[in-house]
């Protein structure tokens, strides 16, 4: 089995153990080299960094990662106590050429470095570990049907880890409860999005290092806000150490090489295999790689009280074999190269059983509240349904978002866009879901995450502005200034969102209007830095009350409050139903209950006022919740129903809505 205890370096004083885990590299054949330098002295011309040969330890009694021997190399080095140092490990040995001749690797940094330094170095500081974070005594993570969550990137939002704790206050402000980070491992270049990872166990340096992820923990906590990670499993970057630091000496492999004949999958590599998309891939069928990224879940909710995860690109991981065309390539997203997703399965149960040992997560029945996400676009109803057999209980759910970018563009309303919302469409149906699963005994929710906007997507500002879905024009679209921004006509979408079935998600800076637009491929898409404009937070005119806040965002603001206030908004599929639907005008109206709770949701996207006839259904007095937050009163804030048959018409505000409670 996999130990992360066994690996890494392993600091007592001044003596420094270096730890490597190298499947394959026989001591008989190779040599292990670490280079250190310190970090201070790196640019010194004069100072050479320090050349230390590893040895082969002795194998441990449990002396197998997944189906391979470990292969566990190390040496002690003597270092100056106080000092912080960096340090890359090279392989010598025969090449994989024909030729067979001795060659060596790359300089690699460490894969269990928990620390790291200008893109590639490890980064090793000689002093005592800190001490271990402790939960605060009444921190639970929010139960899912609470959650509102924010994705976010460092770098764009705040550029560090203390810039985010600065504004837990307006994420609060928000009714955000739930905080996903996109991917914060180490990567090579800081201008890319972190899909590309290098290093598993160490917190983006430039955002503050472990320190910083610490101190963003437990402000997030301490006010009741989880904190998810967005990981990346499905590839890795070449200069992931068991890719670059093996390449010399050994072939990537494809199906039917370095196994037993049978099942058991013994390549020379314990993770990346020949196939690639985005990047080599991470071959599930291999146990070192289930049991490595089983590892990285468990260190990440242990060393940093992590609340879940968010699993990139699951449909993209590699648990059988390929189904390769005559030309010899992939189809990567066809039917035949869906994964089986044991791969999934494995990952998210074994995450979910170490979960339920830590205060945080447990409820008073035993199941673990631990957030688990899949992104898997579209196939919501699967993967939280009965039959993903999985510990999934939130699955990225892009179809409303895909209806909301070509109405924004287009200036309609679509009939799909209520069918998402609340999730009325066959599958859901089909597949039999019901907003909760079985993991083991236990019983969890399993709802689905809604969004308009995501890290992947142009902005909806941008499509209603552009008339367009994507800027094709090359580059990115990156624009500045909302003075000729119709910023109202995202007001229908934010109570939409607000008031769907599932979890809504907002992207960062959706509720003030960010406006930029991105290529649908490309290099565009990922390379660009886009920081938010923060002063779109600042309305350029005066609004209600007298207050400066960008209209949009006041609302973003009172939408949360009412969610979180009215239990009916988090209620499943099955207590949801479309009311009225007038495509032409562009209004709808939809009912949302919990137990004797009752709400309509009325919602206009034209640019007119709309008259809607509403079946309110219930006799008594219904408010119009939404126009009360704001301290107003008209014509319609209350509506009185004498009969269950009544139809009443009241009066939709232009890009507005109204949300009665009875």
């Amino acid at each position: 089995m996999f130990d992360i205890s066994e690996v890494g370096p392993l600091v007592s004083g001044s003596q420094v153990v270096f730890r490597l885990s190298l499947p394959n590299v026989d001591p008989t054949n190779f040599e292990v080299f670490v280079y250190i330098i310190k970090r201070s002295e790196q640019f010194d011309r004069s100072v050479s960094a320090q050349r230390v040969q590893l040895s082969a330890s002795l194998p441990p009694a449990n002396n197998l990662w997944g189906d391979l021997p470990k292969g566990l190399w190390n040496t002690t080095v003597t270092l100056v106590e106080g000092e912080t140092y960096i340090y890359r490990y090279e392989i010598v040995g025969p090449s994989k050429s024909s030729s067979g001749g001795s060659t060596r690797s790359l300089f690699f940094g460490d894969p269990y470095a928990r620390e790291t330094a200008d893109g590639t170095f490890s980064l090793l500081r000689v002093e005592s570990a800190p001490a271990p974070l402790t939960d605060l005594a009444d921190y639970k993570t929010p139960e899912l049907k609470d959650a509102v969550v924010y994705e976010l990137n460092v770098d764009e939002f705040a550029n560090t880890f203390s810039g985010i704790v600065d504004r837990l206050p307006y994420l609060e402000s928000l009714g955000v409860n739930v905080l996903e980070l996109m991917p914060i491992n180490s990567i090579a270049e800081p201008s890319r999005w972190g899909y590309m990872p290098i290093f598993y166990f160490a917190p983006e340096e430039r955002f503050g290092g472990p320190e910083g992820l610490r101190e963003l923990v437990q402000a997030c906590h301490a006010r009741g806000i989880a904190v998810i990670l967005d990981m990346v499993y499905a590839h890795a970057d070449f200069m992931f150490p068991y890719q670059v630091g093996y390449d010399p000496f050994f072939p990537l492999w494809r199906d039917h090489q370095f196994d037993d004949g049978g099942t058991i999958r013994r390549a020379p590599n314990p993770m990346s295999c020949a196939y690639s998309n985005f990047g080599y891939k991470n071959d599930f069928r291999m146990k070192s790689v289930q049991e490595f990224f089983a590892a990285v879940n468990q260190f990440w909710i242990d060393e940093y009280n992590i609340d879940g995860f968010r699993y990139d690109h699951v449909n993209g991981y590699l648990d059988k074999a390929p189904s390769v065309n005559s030309d010899g390539s992939i189809s990567w997203y066809s039917a035949e190269n869906r994964p089986t997703f044991v791969s999934l399965q494995t990952l998210s149960n074994e995450t979910y059983s170490h979960s339920k040992d830590i205060s945080r997560f447990v409820n008073a029945d035993g199941s673990s509240r631990i957030i688990q996400i899949a992104e898997d676009l579209g196939e919501g109803a699967f993967q939280l349904g009965e039959f993903s057999n999985s510990a999934v209980n939130g699955c990225w759910e892009k179809s409303l978002h895909n209806v909301a970018k070509s109405m924004a563009a287009y200036d309609y309303l679509s009939a799909d866009f209520s069918r998402e919302l609340l999730l009325i469409g066959d599958r859901w149906g089909i597949l039999r879901y019901t907003s909760e699963k079985k993991v083991g005994g236990d019983t969890i929710p399993a709802l689905p995450v809604q969004y308009l906007e995501s890290h992947d997507e142009s902005r909806l500002m941008y499509n209603v502005t552009s008339g367009e879905e994507w800027d094709e024009s090359g580059g990115f679209n990156y624009r500045h200034g909302l003075h000729d921004q119709k910023w109202w006509k995202l007001q229908p979408y934010a109570i939409a969102l607000m008031t769907s079935v599932g979890i809504p998600m907002l992207w960062a800076g959706q509720e003030f209007g960010e406006n930029y637009g991105l290529p649908s491929s490309g290099f565009g898409r990922v390379r660009g830095a886009r920081p938010l404009h923060w002063d779109y937070f600042y309305s350029p005119m005066s609004s209600v009350g007298g207050g400066t806040v960008l209209p949009l965002t006041q609302l973003y603001r009172i939408l949360g409050d009412i969610r979180k206030a009215h239990p009916a908004l988090k209620g499943n599929r099955e207590n949801s139903v479309l009311e009225v639907e007038h495509l032409d005008r562009k209004f709808l109206v939809y009912r949302r209950w919990e137990g004797t709770q009752i709400v309509l949701i009325a919602i206009n996207f034209s640019d007119s006022n709309q008259q809607v006839s509403i079946p309110f259904g219930e006799v008594g007095t219904w408010t119009d919740i939404l126009k009360q937050a704001y301290g107003e009163t008209d014509a319609h804030t209350t509506v009185s129903v004498s009969s269950v048959s009544e139809r009443s018409t009241v009066s939709i505000p232009s890009n507005f809505g109204r949300i009665y409670l009875f």
